[in-house]
């Protein structure tokens, strides 16, 4: 493909970028090639991993990657939505743990998000880069709205909401939720660049810690 036809590709539409799949094999061919990015991603960056190496993982060749996608990036939104159901299927866990108090749920939920980002580290750490270099890609996940995740996350906070003292108590629960999403962020995917490095603990202690912060801030009174 030549420079000018990427240039053309990469300026179409979301829509127009991926070629939605009619019958089952091609839906089972674009899974594959799905698949593929995912195994791809195990041991390389995305901005590592070329159209061949995804074509040879999932056992087609590249004519048949461009009869689906117009390009690499046309994957990143079921990429996206692909982290978005596994999120999902997190909180729902979440939901479904048993509770003794405030500081029990920020614990666990600490402990349980940092092994989640953890075990999909390199999913993660494409989305977030990409969320920002394309971030039209990101705007297409119309069966997971992220916002409603973070309201779930919140609501399980709040079911002890006899225990913040916080003037505003759903607001303070956004806050946390807002806080400890993008603490752990930094920490898991980025432990070695700042602003992560201004915290040498252990990641145990980390984990530990962080909790404790955080439920600081829910005792708090403006």
């Amino acid at each position: 493909m030549s420079k000018d036809s990427e240039s053309k590709v990469k300026s179409l539409p979301v829509n127009e970028a991926i070629i939605k799949p009619k019958q089952q094999r091609s839906q089972n061919t674009q899974q594959k090639l799905l698949d593929a990015l995912h195994s791809c991603l195990k041991d390389r960056f995305f901005e590592q991993i070329s159209i061949k190496d995804i074509a040879q993982h999932a056992g087609v060749s590249v004519g048949t990657f461009y009869r689906r996608f117009k390009d690499k990036e046309s994957l990143l939104p079921l990429l996206y939505q692909d982290f978005g159901d596994d999120l999902s299927a997190w909180v729902s866990d979440m939901e479904a743990l048993e509770f003794t108090s405030l500081r029990d749920v920020l614990e666990k939920l600490t402990g349980e998000m940092f092994i989640f980002l953890s075990s999909r580290k390199s999913v993660f750490r494409t989305i977030h880069l990409n969320a920002r270099l394309h971030s039209e890609l990101f705007s297409v996940d119309t069966h997971v709205d992220r916002r409603v995740i973070y309201k779930r996350l919140a609501a399980i906070m709040l079911r002890y909401e006899d225990e913040i003292t916080a003037n505003d108590k759903s607001k303070a629960a956004d806050m946390v939720v807002f806080t400890l999403i993008t603490t752990l962020l930094d920490k898991t995917i980025y432990p070695h660049l700042t602003p992560a490095v201004a915290v040498t603990m252990p990641e145990t202690e980390f984990i530990e810690e962080l909790p404790k912060l955080l439920f600081a801030y829910f005792s708090y009174q403006s």
